[in-house]
């Protein structure tokens, strides 16, 4: 039960993202809200649990992708690690700073992998160079994303928090 649970939920969060959020009117429509809960669920459970949502999530979305199949599967499997070893290494608690931050790693890290495997693709097969990183559209999209994926995180971090104590709930305070 709890695996179709689990399903239904992935199926639902990627539907929303292939064919609601692509509808919302500029610049909503660049929010990420998968690499968001990847990192969330990242937080709260472990790495293999996380894979496992990511690998399936890249399937769906790569179902649905213009790009060669398994663009997505890569680049959330690397985003997953790389975003665990960050947190593994350098982040000691479940603040509302560090999931801030591990979010926008992780978006980072989704967005510069998808870049480098699309322009690895496209130099190989095509022999062309790819510049959408350094359009102003592309930079444009990016901090908009970060910017939404800022503002869902602070949601859904006092939201989850407020049913659960998996998370510490502080800002940093100065005392005088």
């Amino acid at each position: 039960m709890k695996i179709l649970l689990t399903i239904l939920i992935l199926i639902s969060l990627v539907i929303i993202q292939v064919s609601f959020i692509p509808a919302l009117p500029a610049p909503f429509y660049n929010i990420n809200i998968i690499i968001i809960i990847l990192v969330l669920f990242l937080i709260l459970n472990n790495l293999e649990d996380a894979l496992i949502w990511g690998v399936f999530a890249g399937i769906f979305l790569d179902l649905h992708s213009f790009h060669f199949f398994s663009l997505n599967i890569l680049s959330i499997v690397i985003t997953l690690i790389l975003t665990y070893l960050f947190s593994a290494k350098f982040l000691t608690n479940r603040s509302i700073y560090s999931f801030v931050f591990l979010t926008s790693i992780a978006l980072f890290i989704f967005e510069f992998t998808r870049f480098l495997l699309i322009f690895l693709f496209i130099f190989f097969t095509e022999g062309a160079l790819y510049y959408e990183i350094f359009s102003v559209n592309y930079s444009t999209s990016l901090i908009y994303k970060l910017l939404f994926s800022i503002i869902i995180t602070f949601i859904s971090f006092y939201s989850i928090n407020y049913y659960s104590k998996k998370m510490k709930s502080f800002f940093i305070s100065v005392k005088k």
